[in-house]
């Protein structure tokens, strides 16, 4: 029996690339400004090669998202050769805030208030402290923190998903089993496989349906819905 429904944040309850282009576009805007001589499409090739490269370091486990968070534009002057100063800082304080400000609930988050018989709790990657670009002030400023009733991080765990480690801290946190336990995603990488190697129930949560889901192995999901009012229905094959 399902005690516990566990959630993804980024793109499963809020539109978290939508936010984070318009954001960056605007940073990147600014940016121009300061250093006219550097175009955008410069500085966006840049900021691609270097976030792949930092990325690539914290899935290996070196490093936090609180750390590739603050070292991001010094990372990015290094690679376009520009002087690091004080404007490093302030981009990335820029950034944060335009993501921030931009970021929106899916109209379907309403059902967190519906699932009264369930634990409810969010299982995310990302930084843990109190800064602007950290999945705590996202939650907080998305008024997520009253309709759950935990919140488990990757940096605060000190590894992230797909690594098993982060559900069964999510679990324990809940009291449950992770066979009592559905977790809801959009990343198959992340969240699907993680769940399943958890032992979890998995949803795939496929808004855009721009993709093939896979059908068998750690990557196959339990479920697939296009809207999170389907898992009722989910829930509802668990309980039979």
């Amino acid at each position: 029996m399902i005690k516990a429904v566990f959630f993804d944040l980024d793109d499963t309850l809020c539109d978290s690339d939508a936010a984070w282009n318009v954001a960056t576009r605007e940073t990147f805007q600014l940016l121009h400004k300061h250093k006219p001589d550097v175009s955008e499409e410069t500085v966006t090739k840049a900021w691609r090669t270097i976030h792949q490269k930092l990325f690539r370091q914290l899935d290996a486990g070196k490093g936090s998202m609180a750390d590739l968070r603050d070292s991001r534009f010094h990372c990015l002057f290094q690679e376009l050769d520009l002087p690091i100063g004080k404007i490093t800082e302030e981009l990335n304080d820029f950034l944060s805030s335009r993501y921030l400000t931009n970021l929106r609930l899916y109209e379907d988050v309403s059902v967190l208030e519906k699932l009264h018989a369930y634990h409810v709790g969010i299982i995310t990657n990302g930084a843990h402290d109190s800064h602007t670009d950290s999945q705590f002030s996202k939650v907080n400023h998305l008024g997520l923190s009253e309709r759950i009733q935990s919140l488990t991080i990757s940096d605060e765990v000190g590894v992230r998903k797909p690594n098993t480690q982060v559900f069964q801290v999510a679990c324990e946190r809940a009291s449950v089993l992770p066979k009592e336990a559905m977790f809801v995603g959009n990343s198959i990488q992340n969240d699907i496989v993680g769940a399943n190697r958890a032992g979890m129930i998995s949803v795939l949560i496929d808004r855009k349906s721009d993709g093939p889901i896979p059908k068998k192995g750690d990557s196959r999901p339990d479920y697939s819905v296009s809207n999170l009012h389907d898992v009722f229905s989910c829930l509802a094959r668990e309980q039979d």
